[in-house]
């Protein structure tokens, strides 16, 4: 591994790709959340499309996991001391009152790192609130989804590492990263997308344990990243290093990060959709996490700046915009199929079944895109984590 220490001065590399954050991504995602608060002002909306007026933004429905997610942005920006005119106050309450009994127990990590972030003194409720809930996690029917369980150990472990800690917690952290890491795969180092639960669904139950998605490698990896920055704990350290180099290793040659993995073969399953928000948010603060907790990998700088780079040298619908700086978004994928005939996974019914089938047969997916659709959406969350990750990079070169 080559180590960088982040006392030194930026290189240019390191320089051009806090200016890409600075100048590019942050100034569209803070336009973009002043104007997907909904529900008057109490939560950020699921998505919005493009409205009639150049500058006007559509919203549809509402979401407490990415209400979340735009907070944590937006509260790791005023961090650095950098203002905007997103009033969130309605939010952070909203979100304090459903955290506790919230369906998944990874968005109420997300919440109890929220509260640690900006101090809040209703941190430590939730936190015990979350311990006193930890037998959902033996459910038999519990999938262990590794994109949720990602979440919660990393709020558990960064209230930890702030000194907010209750009995049981720093316990469940450790089952939870330990647990965690039996759907990892230890030679290809990638995680499934859940654990073998009982499922009449036998071709459910397969993808769910052949294949991870690129979230499943995300959240996992800041999760355990956190963890053995808060804890020092090794194996941790060991599980989120793994995965992050392994990712790099199967970049894109234009900076593309793909959805579906296969996990015993550290192939691709699914190339498409290219989701922007993997390019200049989630594989960013993926490797960032991992540079703060884990150590510092110039592979991880050489990864980011191709990412980001997607955005101006992608094969994939060259002539078409993907940042409307105007409105505020960034729409939300490349893809093979009409987004109309999608839904909400960006995969038409031929792209599901090609899915299920490659669990089965381990197939890689190499097609290139011929043609394709822009998906024309923006889900709030995807600006949140543009500026989480802006914030961490900072931290990790600052």
């Amino acid at each position: 591994m080559t180590v960088i220490s982040r006392t030194e001065t930026m290189n240019p590399q390191q320089e051009a790709i806090t200016a890409t954050f600075r100048d590019r991504f942050v100034p569209v995602a803070l336009r973009g959340l002043e104007r997907m608060l909904v529900d008057d002002g109490r939560w950020f909306s699921f998505r919005a499309f493009a409205g009639a007026g150049a500058e006007e933004l559509r919203n549809e429905g509402i979401s407490e996991r990415y209400s979340v997610m735009s907070l944590l942005g937006l509260d790791a920006q005023r961090a650095l001391g950098r203002s905007d005119l997103v009033e969130t106050g309605p939010v952070v309450e909203s979100l304090a009152a459903w955290a506790p009994r919230a369906p998944s127990l990874g968005d109420a990590g997300l919440v109890l790192w929220n509260h640690i972030q900006r101090g809040d003194d209703r941190a430590e409720a939730l936190a015990r609130a979350i311990v006193d809930r930890r037998a959902e996690l033996d459910r038999r029917e519990f999938g262990f989804a590794s994109m949720d369980m990602g979440c919660l150990v990393l709020g558990l472990s960064e209230a930890l590492r702030a000194g907010c800690e209750v009995h049981g917690q720093r316990e469940l952290a450790a089952s939870v990263a330990g647990r965690l890491m039996e759907q990892q795969d230890p030679a290809t180092r990638l995680f499934s997308f859940g654990r073998k639960t009982r499922r009449k669904n036998l071709i459910r139950l397969r993808s769910d344990t052949h294949l991870g998605s690129f979230a499943s490698q995300v959240y996992p990896t800041m999760g355990l990243s956190a963890h053995a920055r808060a804890t020092g704990d090794e194996r941790s350290a060991a599980g989120a290093a793994g995965c992050a180099q392994r990712i790099c290793a199967l970049q894109g040659e234009a900076g593309q990060w793909w959805w579906v993995y296969h996990v015993k073969t550290g192939r691709e399953a699914v190339r498409y959709p290219v989701y922007t928000v993997h390019q200049d948010a989630m594989g960013p603060m993926m490797l960032a996490a991992a540079a703060l907790g884990v150590g510092d990998d110039s592979r991880y700088h050489d990864a980011i700046a191709k990412s980001l780079g997607w955005f101006d040298r992608r094969p994939e619908l060259p002539n078409a915009e993907f940042v409307d700086e105007a409105r505020g978004a960034v729409w939300r994928a490349a893809q093979h199929d009409d987004p109309s005939s999608t839904g909400l996974l960006g995969l038409g019914s031929g792209e599901l079944k090609r899915m299920h089938f490659g669990a089965w047969t381990g197939r890689a997916d190499e097609r290139p895109l011929h043609g394709g659709h822009v998906c024309g959406e923006c889900r709030s969350y995807h600006l949140g984590w543009i500026l989480l990750a802006d914030a961490m990079y900072a931290e990790v070169v600052g």
